[in-house]
């Protein structure tokens, strides 16, 4: 055997052991969710079982919690829209236009991703609670735009910098104005981006828990909070909070997969430079 066979056969199998690692914890919530309660906890545990929807029954037919997944939803919606929306302009003026002090304003870009939550969310919470915007969901996901529009800024930025410049010249010769060069050239070009950001959007705002804990009640609260209400003072209904982490799980991960392609080329754009 060639050493560069033995060398692929060998990353290959590191791979494979790294991603049975990081993916062994999600196996097991699923498996915990479908398994009968008694084998919860079975010592040598239990992989072979016949699986029942149990817990799914009870979380969907006898908690909120369809109504809190419908509030992570509005949330991750709103918030990763309106953040794409706002960044994009932001970051083609920053790209094309002369603006003084462009590298700080990129660099502070990711000062917010830096920040811990727990140093803002206090004062977030008094301002909410004097202007009565506490447990709201639009509050809410206005609240994570001052996260998810820097971090947007930022991975656009580096991407329509990389675009041809000829292009928007060429529709500047045409008669085409900034805004329809935005829409028209750099829109469509720049989808690969746009999916980065919307991919890293929806994973704050579907994971977020701090905000969502401390600036909500029972009218606007989100999934992630709601998997707490499963643990009570008598008993910790683990069927049921595996069965919802399961659902909570399972539409990021299938929107990353989709998206997967245009995340790697987003991230990557204007690694050169």
């Amino acid at each position: 055997m060639s050493r560069t066979r033995a060398s692929s056969i060998l990353v290959y199998a590191l791979v494979l052991l790294a991603l049975a690692f990081f993916m062994f914890p999600l196996v097991w919530l699923f498996l915990t969710s479908i398994k009968p309660s008694t084998l919860t906890f079975a010592y040598p545990p239990a992989f072979i079982f016949e699986p029942t929807l149990q817990s799914y029954s009870e979380v969907f037919g006898q908690s909120d919690f369809p109504r809190y997944l419908l509030n992570s939803v509005i949330v991750g919606t709103l918030s990763t829209v309106t953040a794409l929306a706002l960044a994009l302009p932001a970051a083609y003026a920053l790209a094309r236009l002369r603006v003084r002090g462009r590298g700080v304003l990129v660099a502070a870009a990711l000062v917010p991703q830096m920040l811990p939550v727990i140093v803002v969310v206090i004062p977030i919470y008094m301002i909410f609670r004097s202007t009565g915007l506490l447990d709201n969901i639009f509050s809410l996901a206005f609240t994570y735009l001052a996260l998810t529009v820097p971090i947007s800024v930022w991975i656009l930025y580096n991407f329509v910098r990389d675009l041809p410049i000829e292009l928007e010249d060429a529709a500047l010769v045409d008669g085409a104005s900034r805004l329809q060069i935005l829409l028209r050239v750099v829109l469509p070009l720049v989808r690969p981006g746009l999916a980065a950001a919307a991919v890293l959007c929806l994973l704050y705002t579907w994971n977020e828990f701090l905000y969502a804990l401390i600036l909500t009640g029972q009218s606007a609260k989100t999934a992630p909070v709601a998997l707490v209400g499963f643990m009570t003072n008598k008993e910790i209904y683990w069927g049921r909070m595996a069965a919802a982490g399961t659902v909570v799980l399972v539409p990021v991960l299938a929107f990353g997969m989709v998206a997967h392609r245009h995340l790697v080329r987003g991230l990557t754009s204007g690694s050169g430079r």
